[in-house]
C-alpha cells in the first residue's frame, strides 16, 4: 500500500512539470496530450517563453519505464529549460550544453530522445534541432508532408556529440505534429505494429480544422487500432497549428 501510495504522489509531481496551461498566441494554436502507459511516464512535453515574442516546443522520451526514467525526465526537462534561457535562438546549442550536463551529473545508463524547435510566430519559422527523436510531420493543406529528420543522437549517450539545426516554414493552415513512438509502436492484440501512413493520412485528413480535432482524429485512430490490447509505451502529442489567414 506505502508503494502505491509513493507511486500515486510521484505520478502527481510528474504532471506538475506539465505545463499547467497552453500558450496563446496570435494566429497559431496549440494542444498536446499524455496518456501514460503506467502510473509514472518518461515521456514529456514542454512549452517555454522566450525572448522578442518566440516559443520554444520540446517533446521527450526517455529509454525504459519506471521510477528511474522518470527521475532521468525530470533532471532532462529542467537541463533544457535552463540552457533554454541561455541560448534562447540556437536550439542545437541547448541540447549540447544538456547534453553534457546529463552525462556529468547523472550515471544512469539512460538515454532520452528530444525534439526542441524554436518558432517565431511573425515569421512562422521554425528552428529545431532533433536528438534522435521520432521525427516529427509538418503538413501543409495542399496537401504535402515534411518529416522532420533526426540532426543528431539521443542525449546521454555521448559528451562529445554535437547537433546541427534546420529551419523550416510553417506554411499558412499547416499543422506540425510532434509525437512519441507510443504513437507509432502502437501494437493490437495480434502484436501487429501500426502503420505510420495510418497516422499520417489521419492527420492529413483533418489539416485545416482546429488542432484539437487533428489530436483527437490521431488518439482514435492509435486506440482504435490498439483495441483491448495492453499498452506497452506512453502515448504523447503536441500539435502546433498556423491559422490560415
Amino acid at each position: 500500500q506505502k508503494t502505491v501510495q509513493e507511486l500515486a504522489l510521484a505520478r502527481r509531481i510528474q504532471d506538475s512539470f506539465l505545463p499547467e496551461c497552453l500558450p496563446e498566441i496570435d494566429g497559431w494554436q496549440v494542444t498536446a496530450a499524455l496518456e501514460p502507459a503506467r502510473q509514472i511516464s518518461g515521456d514529456f512535453y514542454d512549452f517555454l517563453t522566450l525572448p522578442e515574442g518566440k516559443m520554444g516546443l520540446v517533446i521527450a522520451d526517455v529509454a525504459d519505464k519506471g521510477l528511474g526514467p522518470a527521475l532521468y525526465m525530470a533532471l532532462s526537462r529542467t537541463l533544457i529549460r535552463t540552457f533554454a534561457e541561455q541560448y534562447p535562438d540556437d536550439p542545437a546549442a541547448v541540447l549540447t550544453a544538456a547534453n553534457q550536463r546529463i552525462l556529468r551529473d547523472a550515471r544512469a545508463n539512460l538515454f532520452v530522445t528530444v525534439f526542441y524547435g524554436v518558432l517565431d510566430p511573425v515569421s512562422g519559422q521554425l528552428t529545431y534541432a532533433n536528438a534522435g527523436h521520432t521525427p516529427p510531420y509538418l503538413f501543409s493543406p495542399n496537401p504535402g508532408v515534411q518529416t522532420l529528420r533526426n540532426t543528431g543522437m539521443p542525449l546521454g549517450i555521448d559528451e562529445e556529440s554535437t547537433w546541427r539545426q534546420e529551419l523550416v516554414q510553417m506554411p499558412p493552415g499547416g499543422a506540425l505534429l510532434l509525437y512519441t513512438d507510443g504513437v507509432t509502436d502502437a501494437q493490437n492484440s495480434q502484436g501487429e505494429f501500426i502503420d505510420r501512413q495510418l497516422i499520417m493520412d489521419t492527420a492529413q485528413g483533418v489539416v485545416g480544422q482546429p488542432v484539437d480535432a487533428i489530436r483527437q482524429a490521431v488518439l482514435d485512430a492509435v486506440h482504435g487500432f490498439v483495441g483491448e490490447a495492453p499498452r506497452f509505451d506512453d502515448i504523447t502529442l503536441v500539435i502546433l497549428g498556423r491559422d490560415a489567414g
